[in-house]
């Protein structure tokens, strides 16, 4: 046995922290619960167990029926102080759900390839008392302690690491019910519609539509708590993806989930899916984990944030908090630049809808190569020009997600390439861009992928490389002939069959945000004829600057790439429209409705080029600039971004590109917040 005084010294070292358990609310997907010692941490216990395992001896009658906290901790290696010791300061870095409070039960797995069982010292035990552990379930390869030491019981599964809730019931004693729990994290940019949690009966998941009982920031629903699961599953499991989180943008099906595409007529219209959709389907076979979903603009039209109705805009978390953040993906922009505890987010690019938000919000984002992933389950805007991308913080992060979830690409190239292009195209007729601190990281960033990478820069009229490949030799036709293959598409395969559901189903005609409104009207005049007509321009562009512009290179895939800046130059565009009419504001550039200003320069427009020519397109974070905010009267941080574009087929070396830098340290990790770094 240990000596008393020992016992006292840990008791004293180790003082025992451990809270009671407060249940605060319930709710289908479970119980809301904290912690006396953390009121303002906030869990959410799921109702449905995750395991449920035999236990010898039976329970203890205080253990049932209420819930308590519990961590599972894996071993390889002899159980010691020092290995508990380590396991406890490893689960508190790596994860933002566990906390000590959870170790009032305490499973313990041993895992070893050469022992098949193992003695734990009497001291460890108590130890583990002494820190506030009452009870422990041991793996059967661990001999129980004495019942005097400490409450033991063996386990008939080994249970995965993190933390629990456990649950028990007076009729089946030798039988324990494990339940996940997820932190409760609050959507203070409210760039979510609702958060979600696996439905481990039916499958798929099941909304949360938890919320927090502080005021919103104006008025609308209120506030999500967004359901964050425990990271530490990544300690046992072999998928590349274990432990990342994502947030989804609301036109992707999932299993459980409504998608209403930010409509509410189209909600009313649509069953709740059955499937989830297959590209979405691959990054959970990776490991990663979906927290909720994303608002969206209406049916992924591009529309400015004072022209979401249905569903509120985003906030974007950038400078003084006003900035706009763009297009469609705005919410999955806003998220991950908001949340710690977020790896990545979804978002699709029709026509700069994951490009443009990364950009405004400081992160990395990739349009890949049309045609790269399945998009069936997924809300249609263009099936000519539509893809799924994401946002990340991390470059490696971004590396990891598109090179695994890309990577059955059928128009990949197949090849290796040894080097990287010989040509930056940089467009004269683009650049300078209009804040000169913005441009000199620009200029820095390029000095830099001439040193690193040994790429010559081409000055370039871009605009007039381009007008051989328009129609009449003019962007505004060109631009016409997108919207045509984005109206038509949006109106017959989503606009015209929510109209008619809406009015079978309750007898009135739907209301659509104004953006959509007016791209259906212009719809209903496009022949088949004309959108074919839109389809094969689009075509003959693709194939002819693959031809002619981003020629194929059999050591580098593609011998150039393209640069550009799709955001605002580093000059402040805000969500309020009155607000772009301040001293030191500039609107932001959306595709209109229509496209027929014959005033519109393709040099405004480059998004269209990646879009029309099938190409892929990553979103560089370089760095940022001060602007005087005219709202919150003081010198906020903008984020600058670039654009790289490159040959189709060419996303392995785009990727490639941006993971090299970042191991030079040439691009950077950006934080979450006001500014960037």
């Amino acid at each position: 046995m240990i000596k008393p005084i020992r016992l006292l010294l840990l008791a004293i070292v180790f003082p025992c922290v451990l809270a009671g358990l407060n249940v605060l609310s319930s709710h289908p997907p479970g119980d809301v619960i904290s912690f006396s010692n953390q009121p303002h941490n906030q869990y959410l216990a799921a109702s449905q167990a995750a395991f449920t395992i035999s236990i010898k001896p039976p329970l203890a009658k205080d253990l049932i029926p209420d819930l308590r906290p519990a961590t599972s901790l894996w071993f390889q290696d002899p159980i010691t102080i020092e290995s508990l010791q380590a396991q406890l300061d490893l689960y508190s870095k790596a994860d933002d759900v566990w906390n000590e409070n959870f170790i009032e039960s305490l499973f313990i797995v041993y895992d070893s390839q050469t022992q098949k069982n193992v003695d734990v010292q009497t001291e460890t035990y108590a130890w583990l008392k002494s820190r506030g552990v009452i009870r422990v379930f041991l793996s059967s390869s661990i001999r129980r302690p004495s019942p005097d030491v400490i409450a033991s019981y063996l386990i008939s599964e080994k249970i995965p690491p993190g933390p629990f809730i456990i649950t028990a019931s007076e009729s089946s004693p030798s039988k324990l019910q494990i339940h996940n729990v997820y932190k409760l994290c609050l959507d203070e940019y409210e760039a979510f519609l609702f958060g979600s949690i696996p439905d481990l009966v039916q499958g798929g998941w099941m909304p949360t539509n938890i919320t927090s009982t502080l005021p919103s920031v104006e008025d609308g629903p209120e506030t999500q708590l967004i359901p964050v699961p425990s990271r530490l599953s990544m300690l046992r499991s072999k998928d590349p993806l274990a432990g990342t989180r994502f947030g989804l943008k609301d036109i992707f099906d999932a299993q459980g989930l409504p998608t209403s595409a930010g409509s509410l007529a189209y909600a009313r219209t649509h069953a709740i899916p059955n499937e989830t959709a297959p590209s979405i389907t691959k990054l959970l076979s990776l490991g990663a984990n979906m927290v909720g979903k994303t608002r969206t603009s209406q049916f992924a039209h591009g529309a400015h944030p004072w022209e979401f109705v249905d569903v509120p805009y985003s906030w974007n978390p950038r400078g003084d908090g006003y900035l706009t953040a763009s297009a469609s993906s705005s919410g999955s922009a806003c998220a991950i630049a908001g949340y710690e505890w977020l790896e990545f987010t979804v978002g699709s690019d029709t026509r700069g809808s994951v490009r443009k938000p990364a950009a405004l919000t400081g992160v990395y984002g990739i349009r890949p190569s049309h045609g790269s992933l399945d998009l069936s389950g997924v809300v249609p805007l263009s099936e000519e020009m539509d893809t799924a991308g994401f946002f990340a913080r991390h470059p490696h992060i971004f590396y990891e997600i598109a090179t695994r979830w890309y990577i059955d690409s059928p128009v990949a190239s197949k090849e290796t390439f040894s080097r990287f292009p010989s040509k930056l195209l940089y467009p004269i007729d683009h650049f300078p861009v209009k804040s000169k601190n913005g441009q000199n990281l620009i200029d820095g960033f390029i000095s830099t992928l001439t040193r690193h990478l040994g790429i010559s820069v081409m000055h370039v009229n871009f605009t007039e490389t381009l007008v051989p490949f328009f129609p009449n030799g003019t962007f505004p036709a060109f631009q016409k002939a997108s919207n045509k293959l984005a109206e038509y598409r949006s109106w017959m395969d989503v606009g015209n069959p929510t109209t008619q559901e809406h009015l079978s189903r309750f007898g009135s005609y739907p209301i659509f945000d104004p953006i959509p409104q007016k791209m259906f009207a212009r719809a209903k005049v496009i022949t088949a004829d004309d959108f074919a007509e839109a389809v094969t321009l689009k075509r003959a562009f693709s194939d002819a600057i693959s031809q002619d512009i981003f020629k194929y290179d059999e050591e580098s895939c593609s011998d150039s790439i393209f640069m550009y800046d799709t955001a605002t130059g580093g000059i402040p565009s805000y969500r309020v429209e009155d607000f772009n009419h301040l001293a030191g504001a500039t609107p932001f550039l959306l595709t209109a409705a229509g496209g027929d200003n014959p005033e519109a320069a393709a040099s405004d427009f480059f998004n269209f080029i990646a879009s029309m020519g099938e190409l892929p397109e990553v979103t560089v974070p370089i760095g940022q600039v001060d602007y005087f905010s005219p709202l919150s009267r003081t010198w906020e941080p903008i984020p600058i971004a670039i654009q790289l574009v490159s040959r189709k087929g060419c996303d392995k070396m785009l990727l490639e590109l941006v993971r090299r830098l970042a191991d030079a340290g040439v691009v950077q990790p950006v934080q979450v917040g006001r500014s960037l770094f």
